[in-house]
């Protein structure tokens, strides 16, 4: 297997140590020299180009932050998929618009290659984010022609556990914006709600020993949101900047559906603020440190409130 990678930013540079690691024969690109170092010292090597790194590859995979950028790296006056041969496979892992998906999807067929946009997501217990990378737990949120999911499943069956054919390209992207809609909602309501915990007296044990049987409990409060405050872990992650994104790219689709949102609204405002005082690369579990701060309350992970 002759795999080609674009992209070795948070998941990427993971997916890239899984593949050296499996013996595939593998070559990289990416924007940051340092990262594409670090990749080669795992043996991969290295491009210059997008159309550099993807000829003669079997398989493309693409990890990449926006669909700026997924759409140079692809569709550009250098870009991979006019470099691919035929019968090859994309396997684009970037979370873009439906759009962009579409057009992806439309260069490769015209030189008669697979295209598949499958955005991630972790799901299992303890395997959110860059956690579920890690572990290979990932969820694949395919989307394209069925012949090429198909294609695509011997590599993305390196790199996770839960490959999902949802639709036809566009369908990917548009499931994992909404689902990042949730996920990002509910961090910011735990984010307020333990600032109003811990304002009242409440440490922060006591309010997940109880969470843990009440309707407050979710997926996103106990395998992500409570284990990185309890560890004051601001790494990403998930990036504020990234859950930025995908809330305007949520919104974008709204719009166009003509389906109202606003509490998305107001979500994109207070992940503005986030990255306007600075904090845009951290985790987005910053967002409880902000709030915390806003009641005058301590950073997590620093001197505990004691419990009233």
């Amino acid at each position: 297997m002759k795999v080609a990678q674009i992209g070795l930013g948070a998941l990427g540079s993971i997916f890239a140590s899984h593949l050296c690691e499996a013996g595939v024969e593998l070559s990289v690109y990416d924007l940051s020299r340092e990262r594409v170092d670090a990749a080669t010292k795992l043996g991969a090597i290295s491009a210059s180009s997008p159309a550099e790194v993807a000829r003669g590859a079997d398989y493309l995979l693409v990890s990449l932050p926006d669909p700026a950028a997924a759409r140079a790296a692809l569709l550009g006056s250098d870009g991979a998929i006019a470099a691919l041969k035929a019968g090859s496979v994309v396997l684009d892992l970037s979370t873009v618009d439906p759009d962009t998906a579409i057009a992806n999807e439309a260069a490769a067929k015209a030189g008669g290659v697979h295209y598949v946009e499958a955005p991630i997501s972790g799901g299992e217990p303890m395997s959110a984010g860059t956690d579920g990378a890690r572990k290979r737990n990932v969820t694949f949120m395919a989307g394209g022609e069925k012949v090429a999911f198909e294609a695509a499943l011997p590599l993305m069956s390196l790199l996770g556990k839960h490959p999902l054919h949802l639709g036809p390209a566009g369908t990917g992207a548009k499931v994992k914006l909404i689902s990042n809609y949730i996920a990002g909602l509910h961090n910011l309501v735990a984010a307020e709600a333990f600032a109003l915990g811990r304002a009242a007296g409440i440490s922060i044990d006591t309010m997940l020993k109880t969470f843990a049987h009440t309707d407050a409990n979710s997926y996103w409060l106990f395998n992500y949101f409570a284990p990185r405050i309890q560890n004051g872990d601001i790494e990403p992650g998930f990036s504020v900047d990234l859950q930025y994104k995908d809330l305007r790219l949520c919104e974008d689709l709204a719009r166009k559906h003509k389906v109202a949102m606003p509490l998305n609204g107001l979500a994109l405002q207070v992940y503005q603020m986030l990255r306007g005082s600075g904090r845009g690369g951290r985790d987005l579990v910053e967002a409880a440190n902000f709030m915390a701060e806003l009641g005058g309350l301590p950073r997590y992970g620093s001197e505990p409130v004691k419990e009233r």
